[in-house]
């Protein structure tokens, strides 16, 4: 069946297993999707968003009974396809292609997906090995699917436009975690990271995503921070905690404990990090029923902070994983009613249905979070709140932030125009900035390029004059079918790799100008028929002069000059 725009019997090829497309994936070589509104490229997003969320789910071995009420393993959207990519394994041989197995996934309408694997060098010799996708069960204690260890460590979704359609898979993954935190709480397992591997990017994850950023990373790999958005570093910050009730699923409220009891050891680690901290345990009820504390750790930061903090996480990943599972407790507050809402939704409408907390009900909130920052035109730095930073500042710490902390994780980045609210200078410099943050801290013991595939889609020709041609994937509709399809710059015969804006302008928009319609309106409008003398031409050069330098103007200030006109009577 059709999945939104995508009809069909739809395909895009990205990476090739020819000599030149090995190659290629040892560099980087984002993919961009092209192409006019509505011309499907988000559709590609989308649908990998929301198979990689049903192959986690097949593969979990937690899923809470409001979301198995509405789960079935042979149901999906869309509901066949065949995927297929290469992935390496931690282990004790080298991270190279040599040693990587090709995935071939399959579903069949109204059948589960099968998994099978491939060794290298992927041809019809090698045998294809079935991988199980289903979880293991024992009397005590149930693992995840062989399959798990076959997907991505590490999803990320970002939209700078909030796809909802794009961000429901993650959003139900949220859900998922909350609700396995608090089933492994209640059965005393230990705690560890969040089980799914969907991580979408919103601006409480982007605070996340900077404070580990600027605790961990040195001076080279803060760079683009530093250079582009004037980042010096970082000032003070609270963290706060209001330390609910936490009930057990089906209990009714009859048996509970303290929601953070269960990551006690981490919070504890906090709280050797911090510079003060208190907790307040009195007369709590008017603020919020069932609140048994509310805890304030203040972090004034300098190296000693900073030293505190790797030695108690050691990795940037790890703080930001902490504090993804720290905002995830504030599902708190979502019904399972609505929960069951959110589970059956394919897609529209459930921003309304997920309740956003006051900081009264939130479990977790960051407050007062100063960045020194240097301002153009000042001597000194300033102490600015995140929340003072701009749209495009923002969208900036998301895409490069996320990127310097997978920077040794296997993960595949879906990013649906993710430079929208960018500066032309940052639209032009994004693809390399990119580049650095993600080689930015390598040790070199392997290619980090091998960990991840980014996946972006783009209307800025700034950006597609820095990604090569068989890395940008135009999308329109055909002619004759009038279906979507997918082709690489290469295959339409056009060299991306840096063209003139000008140029994929015309070529893969269809649009031939450098100044907006409203400008060039005023040129058109001339009527070279009526102008008969030198003075005409004057009278309509004056006509533009409000106008800024243009190719479109000077081809009118040429033409002007070039007019044959009578000779005047003496």
């Amino acid at each position: 069946k059709q999945f939104r725009s995508l009809h069909s019997g739809f395909q895009v090829e990205f990476h090739s297993l020819s000599n030149k497309g090995i190659d290629a994936m040892e560099k980087f070589r984002p993919f961009c999707f092209a192409g006019l509104n509505g011309s499907g490229k988000s559709n590609v997003l989308e649908a990998l968003s929301s198979i990689f969320f049903h192959l986690e789910s097949c593969v979990a071995k937690y899923k809470p009974k409001t979301f198995s009420n509405h789960f079935r393993r042979n149901e999906c959207k869309p509901d066949a396809f065949t995927l297929e990519y290469l992935i390496g394994q931690h282990n004790s041989k080298p991270y190279a292609l040599a040693y990587f197995d090709k995935i071939i996934i399959k579903k069949e309408i109204g059948k589960e997906p099968e998994m099978f694997r491939q060794a290298y060098p992927f041809s019809n010799n090698e045998e294809l090995i079935p991988v199980s996708l289903e979880p293991r069960e024992t009397s005590e204690y149930s693992e995840a699917a062989d399959g798990k260890n076959y997907l991505p460590d590490i999803i990320v979704g970002y939209s700078s436009g909030e796809n909802e359609i794009l961000s429901i898979p993650f959003r139900k993954s949220r859900l998922i975690n909350f609700d396995k935190y608090r089933e492994d709480y209640s059965k005393n397992i230990k705690f560890d990271e969040p089980e799914n591997s969907l991580i979408y990017i919103d601006n409480k994850l982007s605070e996340a995503v900077l404070l580990s950023c600027l605790l961990f990373e040195n001076d080279k790999t803060l760079t683009p921070l530093r250079d582009e958005l004037g980042i010096v570093g970082l000032s003070s910050f609270r963290m706060n905690f209001n330390v609910q009730d936490l009930f057990e699923q089906g209990s009714e409220k009859q048996k509970s404990s303290p929601i953070l009891e269960h990551v006690q050891e981490t919070i504890e680690k906090l709280k050797k990090c911090a510079t003060s901290w208190y907790e307040h345990k009195e007369n709590l009820e008017a603020i919020n029923e069932g609140l048994q504390s509310v805890l304030s750790l203040d972090f004034f930061v300098d190296e000693n902070t900073k030293k505190a903090f790797r030695a108690e996480f050691g990795t940037s990943f790890n703080l930001f994983r902490f504090l993804q599972v720290l905002f995830e407790l504030n599902s708190i507050i979502v019904s399972e009613t609505i929960k069951e809402e959110v589970y059956k939704s394919e897609g529209f409408y459930t921003d309304g249905k997920l309740p956003e907390g006051s900081p009264n009900q939130n479990v977790f909130y960051f407050l007062d979070f100063f960045i020194d920052k240097k301002i153009v035109g000042e001597d000194e730095p300033k102490e600015l709140l995140l929340r003072e930073f701009s749209d495009g500042e923002h969208q900036f710490i998301h895409t490069m932030g996320i990127s310097l902390l997978l920077k040794d994780r296997r993960s595949l980045l879906l990013l649906d125009e993710p430079e929208t609210h960018f500066n032309p200078n940052w639209r032009a410099k994004f693809i390399k900035m990119l580049d650095d943050s993600i080689t930015a801290g390598n040790n070199g013991d392997f290619n980090v390029h091998l960990l991840k595939d980014i996946l972006l889609s783009s209307h800025s020709p700034f950006i597609i004059s820095d990604c090569m041609p068989n890395n940008v994937i135009f999308f329109d509709r055909n002619e004759e079918t009038k279906e979507v399809q997918a082709r690489k710059a290469s295959e339409m015969g056009f060299n991306t790799y840096g063209t003139s804006v000008e140029i994929i302008l015309d070529e893969l928009f269809d649009y031939n100008q450098s100044i907006g319609d409203l400008a060039n309106e005023e040129l058109e409008k001339i009527d070279y028929s009526k102008i008969k003398s030198e003075e005409d031409v004057k009278s309509v050069k004056k006509l533009f002069n409000h106008l800024g330098d243009s190719i479109e103007k000077d081809l009118v200030l040429a033409h002007l000059n070039q007019l044959k006109l009578p000779k005047e009577n003496a």
